[in-house]
């Protein structure tokens, strides 16, 4: 160990830690690079621009020569790094401790952490820089070309899944669109919109659903006259009838269904819901919400019941959950948004729904605490033993809950309002 000299192990550390990261930066910026930009770079007339173009032509090829350099150079950084270490101490066990510690920092930091961020922030710049660079290790490569055919051959490439596929065609256009805003002066709200059109190609629509636990039912039994008030309560249109559970929906009954059939035949206000209710559209969770739009358009369908695996409800979608993915949450212009707790008087608090259980009981001064639930909504919900709906109330011995509006295309009730009751009240319980 002797012989060599320390100061041309230290160089030589130092230049192959160097080579490295460069290589590190030039393999992230391949593959960051879209093809947009380089056609981009083209039409610009860049030096090193068609050069890059036949690399991104065979930008797989590219890749992974441009990694086996690149493993070489980290595997013979950290060789250096420790014949540097092991001509300075003497003990084997030290040697292997403050090895790690500087191959750990080192490599970490110079050639993975530092050399991709530069990469991911600026690819197109980089690409062009380390072109003769990525140019070099395609035809360095070529060496070892016949043992990789050989191991495709023994050991076959797992082929993309669809999801791989789509979801890689999904960042390309998201690059796509980050340029095209870029220089063409689109404003963000739109370039977030044309972002979510893409998102929707791999979001499934269990992602999207109104989950099971905040569906608002019917019992088939129900006269389509109480089907009214509850259209009017709960501010829904379309309504999920049920026989014995939420397991079994026999259909979906409509509003208009309701006003028409008492328009033709005023003296129906008994007949079960089950005689006007539609046939149910039943979806997988998995599908994807781009290709559940699709359907819904061409059936004319705006609801659809969402099944888990084993054949359970898992919850609702609506073509309107579908298209506030893209153009974000619709709301009525009647809305309240209320953010803020209000002191409508001594004692009487109204608070959004979402508001904390344990704030709520600060504000009345009382103890409010449950373990199952946060939220002053959640707490309603489980004193119902349903999802609220405006007008509902709850009780305990200190406080009073009555469930105000419902906000937002979802009909969720928004607001509520909690009365501290009086030492007599709770007294007389």
């Amino acid at each position: 160990m002797n012989t060599v000299p320390l100061g041309l192990l230290i160089t030589l550390s130092v230049l192959v830690v160097i080579v490295a990261g460069i290589s590190v930066a030039a393999e992230t910026a391949l593959q960051r690079l879209s093809r947009a930009a380089v056609d981009d770079l083209v039409e610009a007339g860049k030096p090193r621009a068609r050069r890059l173009e036949k690399l991104v032509d065979d930008r797989k090829r590219a890749v992974l020569s441009t990694r086996s350099w690149r493993l070489i150079f980290q595997t013979l950084s950290t060789v250096a790094l420790t014949l540097v270490v092991a001509s300075l101490i003497s003990h084997w066990w030290l040697v292997l401790l403050v090895s790690i510690a500087i191959n750990w920092a080192i490599v970490y930091l110079f050639v993975s952490l530092i050399p991709t961020r530069l990469a991911i922030r600026n690819p197109e710049s980089v690409a062009l820089l380390l072109t003769p660079l990525l140019e070099l290790y395609l035809q360095g490569s070529k060496a070892w070309d016949p043992f990789i055919s050989l191991l495709q051959k023994l050991v076959p490439a797992s082929e993309q899944t669809d999801a791989e596929a789509r979801a890689e065609m999904v960042e390309e256009m998201r690059e796509v669109v980050d340029e095209v805003g870029e220089t063409s002066g689109f404003e963000e709200e739109d370039r977030e919109m044309l972002r979510s059109v893409f998102e929707l190609g791999y979001t499934l629509v269990r992602e999207v659903m109104v989950p099971r636990t905040e569906m608002v039912t019917i019992a088939a039994e129900t006269t389509i006259d109480e089907a009214l008030d509850l259209f009017v309560t709960s501010g829904y249109s379309r309504i999920p009838v049920i026989e014995d559970d939420i397991d079994d929906i026999v259909g979906i009954v409509y509003f208009k269904d309701v006003i028409s059939r008492l328009r033709r035949r005023p003296d129906d206000k008994q007949v079960p819901v089950r005689n006007v209710c539609r046939e149910p559209r039943f979806v997988p969770e998995v599908v994807l919400a781009d290709d559940e739009l699709r359907q819904m358009q061409a059936s004319r369908v705006h609801l659809a019941l969402v099944v888990d695996e084993y054949g359970g409800i898992a919850g609702l979608v609506t073509i309107e959950d579908l298209l506030e993915e893209i153009v974000g949450e619709l709301t009525d212009e009647h809305d309240r948004n209320v953010t803020q707790p209000e002191e409508i008087s001594e004692g009487v608090w109204r608070v959004p729904a979402r508001f904390s259980l344990w704030e709520l009981g600060e504000l009345l001064g009382v103890e409010l605490e449950d373990e199952d639930v946060d939220s002053v909504g959640g707490y309603l919900a489980k004193l119902l033993g349903k999802v609220p709906l405006p007008g509902d109330s709850a009780e305990t011995d200190d406080i009073m809950i009555t469930a105000e509006e419902a906000v937002g295309r979802r009909r969720q009730v928004g607001t509520v309002v909690a009365t501290r009751k009086t030492e007599a009240e709770s007294e007389a319980e």
